[in-house]
């Protein structure tokens, strides 16, 4: 479900949330009681949210735009209290925007209190390549609707995908986004490039005959080798300090709809 991306800029964004708060226009929150294992997220264009059958700890998660080990303490119904969501933001809101307002509504709720720390964790680090990096950048002002990454036309069982207006502090969670199951860590970008960027990638994604299965030999380039020889950057595993959300008190809910 949804990226890491941009988590360090989500927290800072946390610290003016308090200043600058943001509500939906209409959010209709209930607890799910079906005990389905199933649930779903979908943030649709014109700014509507809808979540079925969602853990709490799950709604945090998309609220601060974590990866769900980036998400510390609270009680043990985290996990197992679900609910549905369907909210309404205005129709031009970006998806940051949806998240602060997913935050206010998880204090009004919820009564969530939450604050950041620093944790030594795995990740990779993105890295200029020894021959340095082979990016265009990007000319003109960002459209949002042209911006990111979208798949396009490449070789049987290979993934295309172009990219314009894409910073390399994006990047990191274009790539999970893309290929989650190469990135078990978060992506952190010390590429020290500022910016955006139009370029495009090629790979043969991971394969496995089994779910616990180990990943089958890819017959193409993979998502790193991608990376090092058609964008002259590098990967590497590294222990990083890293921001994490710790819970600090949050109440059984919704208190109102």
């Amino acid at each position: 479900m949804l990226q890491w991306v941009v988590v360090l800029v989500a927290v800072l964004a946390a610290s003016v949330w308090a200043q600058s708060p943001q509500a939906f226009e209409v959010a209709d929150l209930k607890a799910n009681k079906s005990g389905e294992a199933r649930m779903a997220i979908d943030l649709q264009p014109g700014g509507k949210l809808t979540m079925r059958n969602v853990p709490m700890k799950v709604m945090i998660v998309f609220a601060y735009h974590l990866r769900p080990e980036a998400l510390i303490g609270g009680p043990r119904w985290l996990d197992s209290e679900r609910y549905d969501v369907v909210a309404k933001a205005s129709e031009k809101a970006p998806p940051d925007d949806i998240r602060l307002m997913m935050r206010t509504m998880l204090a009004e709720r919820f009564k969530l209190k939450v604050h950041t720390e620093q944790k030594v964790m795995a990740a990779y680090a993105l890295l200029a390549g020894k021959t340095g990096p082979k990016l265009q950048a990007s000319e003109g002002a960002p459209v949002v609707s042209a911006t990111g990454c979208r798949p396009g036309q490449g070789q049987p069982a290979q993934r295309h995908v172009d990219c314009r207006h894409v910073t390399m502090a994006s990047l990191g969670d274009v790539l999970q986004e893309l290929s989650p199951r190469d990135f078990p860590f978060p992506v952190v970008d010390q590429t020290g490039l500022q910016g955006a960027y139009d370029f495009t990638l090629d790979w043969t994604p991971t394969s496995r005959i089994g779910a616990d299965a180990p990943p089958a030999e890819p017959t193409g380039p993979t998502i790193f080798d991608a990376v090092e020889k058609q964008l002259g950057l590098r990967l590497e595993n590294r222990k990083l300090p890293l921001p994490v959300i710790v819970v600090d008190s949050v109440e059984r809910g919704p208190l109102e709809n």
